[in-house]
């Protein structure tokens, strides 16, 4: 079957629009709230009839990383892969744990990672159900670690049809004061794009943390309009890693 066309130039540049107010409006709170510090991030559509690693804009020594996967299915399908360099990662890790470095990533530093993930996620979606008004439900987090090649294509491939080669969103989210960095790719193909441009409704104001249901806590957790506080879910988080260090 042949390949139809992807985004064109306008499509490209009001998607990159629609993926910049959810990040802004709730996904960049989300971490500078976890990191206590103020984040700053940027978003560029990666759309390529066959997916090339060199537009993803990464140091040579960021090759290496840790990762969490996610995938969102329901009114629409989107894949969330976050590449991590595993500097930062352990950096994420030790903050929330309370130390002051780790040596490596152990159990309980990949399920904070992971934890992580999971909330920037939902702070993602909820944003995107609040534009849209779609309905999706979240996997369990998937870590782990490899070479950046294998840990996108991995994701790249849950989005691709025979018809539709997978649009990618390097959301790069970066904490101010220690330098984090966060490759947030959000991955679909180009036929759930374009429902998200058809029915995506630009707000003059980005709002706060609006809402996550309470099954975020769940391994199958459901994003939409019955959820709650957002805000809450990441409170919990951080008095729980809290309660951890005492």
């Amino acid at each position: 079957m042949e390949k139809l066309s992807n985004l064109n130039r306008q499509e490209i540049e009001k998607l990159t629009r629609i993926i910049n107010q959810y990040v802004a409006s709730q996904t960049s709170s989300a971490l500078s709230k976890l990191l206590s510090e103020q984040v700053k991030y940027n978003v560029m559509i990666l759309d390529k009839e066959f997916f090339n690693l060199n537009n993803i804009k990464l140091a040579p020594d960021e090759i290496k990383m840790c990762a969490v996967k996610l995938s969102g299915k329901g009114d629409t399908h989107i894949e969330i892969c976050y590449a991590i360099k595993i500097k930062y990662a352990k950096m994420i890790a030790a903050k929330l744990l309370g130390k002051e470095k780790l040596e490596e990533i152990d159990e309980m530093g990949s399920s904070a990672i992971q934890e992580v993930a999971n909330i920037l996620t939902g702070s993602f979606f909820n944003a995107m159900s609040s534009g849209t008004g779609f309905r999706v439900v979240l996997s369990v987090p998937d870590y782990s670690q490899g070479d950046l090649v294998s840990i996108v294509n991995d994701s790249a491939r849950n989005v691709m049809t025979m018809s539709f080669s997978p649009i990618i969103a390097d959301a790069e989210l970066v904490g101010q004061k220690s330098g984090i960095r966060i490759h947030m790719l959000i991955m679909q193909n180009a036929d759930n794009a374009r429902k998200l441009l058809v029915n995506n409704i630009e707000k003059n104001k980005p709002t706060e943390f609006d809402s996550l249901n309470d099954e975020l806590k769940s391994n199958n957790k459901t994003i939409g309009s019955e959820n709650s506080e957002l805000d809450s879910l990441v409170d919990e988080f951080l008095q729980q890693e809290n309660e951890t260090k005492q």
